[in-house]
């Protein structure tokens, strides 16, 4: 069974004087994966410009414009339908927690999966500060532990709009203990670093007909792996795991992996930027 949804995605940034040359570079196209795909899509810019395809690192879809005239605003709109299979998130068999433990500190994981247990600048945590949060022992298995997470994160921080930027670093998130989705993603992601299990930035878009907190935006997620289960998805902002109510667009090290919108511009001046989505299934 499937669900199929309508979503259109609006940005729009003003420019206090004229831009005189820009690059920009969007992901926001909904990756293709055994649990979604894109059935119809259109999408425009203004001022009007070429755009090309290209894949970014991680293998994603960038969306890439070069405008080389004057211009003072630039907008962008997707619309497309696409197409979710329902997803049970505990549809898997878990190893023995103690195969788990062993795996979690072999080599194995740490080539296999290295990119996802070093800290970046944006989830790097003092030691320190992890006294008060769940500590992965042998005892628990990786999926309970991560459950019990999630529930911490969510519990800890308070979700308040522009309390923070996509520079916030995880330090400062300790401090402040509020935040919106990408805060409360890096946030998890830094405790399972520490805990030496693999974790990753996710960016997507969340059906909007539940009532979840993040819907209104381009939402932040993580997943994290588990052995015998692979890359299974929690929502610390909503203390959700991940299911068909979820787009996902990309995954990375952490937010500035997947920005939806990068710029480069010749210009000199101050810009407002909105981001607007809209999101229903059928």
């Amino acid at each position: 069974m499937s669900l199929e949804y309508q979503l259109k995605y609006h940005i729009e940034n003003n420019y206090d004087s004229p831009v005189l040359k820009a690059n920009y570079r969007l992901l926001v196209f909904p990756s293709t994966t055994d649990s979604q795909k894109i059935m119809q899509m259109d999408y425009v810019c203004s001022p009007q410009a070429e755009g090309y395809v290209s894949n970014n690192i991680y293998g994603y879809k960038t969306l890439n414009y070069r405008i080389d005239k004057p211009f003072v605003q630039f907008s962008f709109e997707l619309n497309l339908s696409l197409e979710k299979k329902l997803v049970n998130p505990f549809d898997f068999v878990s190893l023995p927690a103690e195969e788990e433990f062993k795996w979690v500190n072999s080599m194995e994981a740490y080539m296999d999966h290295h990119l996802f247990l070093r800290q970046s600048n944006l989830t790097s945590i003092p030691i320190e500060a992890l006294d008060p949060f769940p500590k992965y022992t042998a005892d628990i298995s990786i999926f309970e532990f991560l459950k019990v997470l999630n529930g911490y994160v969510h519990e800890f921080l308070d979700y308040t709009s522009h309390s923070t930027t996509t520079d916030t670093s995880v330090s400062d998130i300790l401090n402040l203990k509020q935040g919106v989705c990408q805060d409360y993603a890096h946030l998890f992601i830094a405790v399972c670093r520490e805990n030496k299990i693999p974790a990753r930035y996710i960016s997507g878009y969340l059906d909007q007909g539940s009532n979840y907190i993040g819907s209104s935006q381009l939402h932040a997620w993580v997943e994290a792996f588990v052995p015998n289960a692979g890359w299974i998805g929690f929502d610390p902002t909503n203390n959700l795991l991940i299911d068909h109510h979820y787009v996902i667009i990309a995954h990375g090290i952490d937010y500035n992996d997947c920005s939806p919108i990068i710029g480069v511009l010749e210009y000199s001046g101050k810009q407002k930027s909105v981001h607007s989505v809209s999101i229903s299934n059928q």
